[in-house]
């Protein structure tokens, strides 16, 4: 093998096209109606977007909606593109940062597959996310090509994509952080005796890139854009860490039918134990340049892991970005492994690892496909039973949806006997903006109610207020009221109540 970036795309493509393939039948779910009804109006309305400053990815959207419209396959083909892409920049790092050709390799191949991250894969909400950890990786490429070349155009490269990453999501913001630690740390090209004084570079790159974040941070102030912080106890912000590190490094075995890394508090501390064990004996066996590479990518990892360890909390879609630098440090694990012992024996132990990582990952996609599979099969069902019985909406008619479900519920870890449970979003922010882009002349009212008890299997949280049958009939009663109800156990299964 040899390094040959153009194949090792080909291969990520392949590969994953043959993995995710089944994913390109996924609709919309959760928020992505609202975010394609978003960006149908005015861009610039920041106090509801909350946390982000949504202006780029907007118009993003706004340009492939007027494309492809409601149809949701290429907006899947562009999402599941852009994971392989980024699998190749890991690719494409690891080079830069000299790692062997067998290395590079794998560490593309682990960053194309992080089954806990599942959410960031199947669900089209999370493009800004893949889109910002696409820009961290170019940045970072960028920066080492401006210290090995010297050429001035790398750092301004660096910084543009370091604003690009901030602009369109708030984790952007680690990335300053990210490319300072690299930089000051592992310089592979001090050993050829070529770092010398430039234009741009050296401290006054990574003030202009933090100066970057600051100016941003004050334009969100007065944009009047809040912070997106849970404020969730220390201990609850340690156990999140310690989740994150093992989930991104055990990637694969997140499956009940396996071993949950999203286990209790106890499970996830003795991890991180053996995480911490394992990668200090890698940094001692390791010398010179390639202790501090090294070391630098435990801090790229670790600051990964910080956005949503201190604003938020634990979600599979908050794994993807660490878990592209958790496939950096893991082949360079590996390069410890292979420095004690023998040819053969290290050829056999990692081909071993590697293949239990690709056997329980497709192994866990699966699961997570055949839930969100399910999702899209209700929230379809509903779509078109609504599209088929009306095909026009007369003004002031008032169209009430009694149980449509929020969300699908699926096992996750099994704790003291008990199943733990994992949501797969289906109607929750969708069908409110997905049915203004299917009626453009949106004249009608929408109630959502909930008239069943809700039950853990069929219908966990069905969305709107609780109403009785009586109040039901005299609802129904007004004049001008459809109304549609959703029954579970089929998920064709909507019916028309007139």
């Amino acid at each position: 093998m040899r390094y040959n970036s153009g194949l090792a795309l080909l291969t990520y493509i392949i590969l994953g096209f043959l993995v995710f393939h089944s994913a390109l039948g996924i609709g919309f779910l959760g928020d992505f109606a609202g975010d394609l009804y978003q960006s149908q109006n005015n861009w610039f309305n920041f106090a509801q977007y909350e946390w982000n400053f949504y202006v780029p990815i907007m118009a993003l959207y706004d340009g492939l909606y007027s494309i492809f419209h409601l149809y949701p396959l290429p907006y899947h083909i562009l999402h599941l593109s852009l994971i392989f892409i980024n699998a190749w920049l890991v690719y494409l790092l690891a080079k830069e940062l000299k790692f062997a050709v067998w290395q590079c390799w794998i560490a593309g191949l682990l960053a194309l597959f992080n089954s806990t991250a599942f959410e960031a894969y199947f669900w089209l909400s999370t493009i800004p996310k893949t889109l910002t950890t696409g820009f961290g990786l170019v940045a970072l490429i960028f920066l080492a090509r401006l210290r090995q070349t010297q050429a001035s155009i790398w750092g301004w490269g660096y910084l543009i994509m370091v604003c690009m990453g901030i602009s369109l999501e708030s984790v952007g913001l680690i990335l300053p952080l990210m490319g300072l630690c690299l930089d000051t740390l592992y310089r592979p090209w001090r050993v050829t005796g070529t770092d010398r004084a430039t234009p741009i570079s050296g401290l006054r790159l990574h003030i202009w890139s933090f100066g970057i974040a600051g100016i941003f941070l004050i334009l969100r102030h007065f944009l009047g854009i809040k912070p997106y912080v849970i404020n969730l106890p220390l201990i609850q912000k340690l156990f999140t860490m310690t989740r994150t590190i093992s989930s991104t490094l055990f990637h694969g075995l997140s499956e009940p039918a396996l071993f949950s890394v999203h286990g209790s508090m106890p499970i996830s501390l003795i991890l991180g134990l053996i995480v911490l064990i394992l990668l200090t004996w890698a940094y001692y066996v390791k010398k010179g340049p390639d202790r501090r590479r090294f070391f630098a990518l435990l801090l790229l990892w670790i600051g990964a892991c910080l956005p949503h360890t201190i604003g938020a909390n634990f979600q599979s879609r908050y794994l993807y970005l660490p878990g592209v630098f958790a496939a950096l440090v893991l082949t360079d694990f590996f390069g410890a492994l292979r420095a004690r012992l023998s040819a053969r024996q290290a050829a056999w132990l990692i081909s071993l690892i590697m293949a239990g990582y690709l056997i329980t990952d497709v192994h866990a996609f699966r699961i997570s496909l055949s839930y969100y599979m399910e999702a899209t099969r209700i929230y379809d069902a509903g779509i078109k039973k609504i599209r088929s019985t009306l095909p026009e909406i007369p003004a002031g008619t008032r169209l009430v949806l009694i149980d449509f479900p929020d969300s699908i519920k699926r096992p996750r870890t099994i704790h003291h006997g008990q199943w733990g449970r994992q949501r797969i979003l289906v109607y929750r922010n969708g069908l409110y903006c997905h049915l203004p882009l299917l009626y453009p002349n949106y004249k009608f009212s929408v109630t959502f109610v909930k008239l069943s008890i809700p039950h853990d299997d069929d219908n966990p949280d069905p969305l709107g207020t609780p109403i009785s049958p009586e109040q039901l009939v005299e609802l129904l009663a007004a004049p001008h009221t459809t109304a549609f109800r959703y029954l579970p156990k089929n998920p064709e299964n909507f019916v028309l109540i007139r």
